[in-house]
């Protein structure tokens, strides 16, 4: 656990895909943050989603990365940019099954993009995870996805109001606190 927590990359244990953190929130005054992806071969990152309160601008290190961007697909290839607009829809993946992508990601304004990544890569260090990464406690999974102001475009209204009640239910009771001190503790 003290890896996930104090080292500036941090490792998915069941895809490989590791996530290192080049500027942080706190290294930059909240301005942005930048990270950089390394996904395998087919890699996929999270399902259909978007966010409200920051943009992302996705530039390909190396490799081909397939980004699904409102109702259309491009594929970057190294040196190529492409910025996610506030409220659009968009997901990610690597294009090639035989080679790696590296990508870097420039979010903006910062948000609490590492916090929420090492909280979950924590809680998959732990054990608890289902088989795919997805957090066993709905609480977690609820403040994890709203410390990233991600939401899921194909979640039901019904799953979206339960969400918000599991955050206003963890928040409530302190729990985004706990998983902050005990994953995402500034070091």
């Amino acid at each position: 656990m003290t890896v996930v927590s104090e080292s500036k990359t941090i490792t998915h244990k069941l895809t490989g895909e590791k996530i290192t953190f080049v500027e942080t929130s706190q290294d930059t005054n909240g301005d942005y943050e930048y990270i950089e992806v390394f996904l395998p071969p087919s890699g996929e990152g999270p399902p259909l989603h978007m966010h409200q309160k920051f943009e992302e601008k996705f530039e390909v290190i190396e490799g081909e990365l397939q980004v699904q961007n409102g109702n259309g697909s491009k594929i970057l290839v190294e040196g190529e940019e492409l910025v996610i607009p506030k409220g659009t829809p968009h997901r990610f993946l690597n294009a090639s099954s035989q080679k790696p992508v590296t990508f870097r990601v420039r979010i903006t304004p910062a948000h609490q993009f590492e916090e929420s990544m090492r909280i979950l890569y924590g809680l998959m260090e732990d054990g608890k995870t289902d088989e795919k990464g997805f957090p066993n406690d709905r609480i977690h999974i609820a403040l994890i996805l709203d410390m990233q102001d991600s939401q899921v475009v194909e979640l039901p209204f019904i799953l979206k109001l339960l969400m918000k009640r599991l955050v206003k239910k963890g928040k409530k009771k302190g729990i985004d606190q706990e998983l902050i001190n005990k994953y995402a503790r500034k070091f």
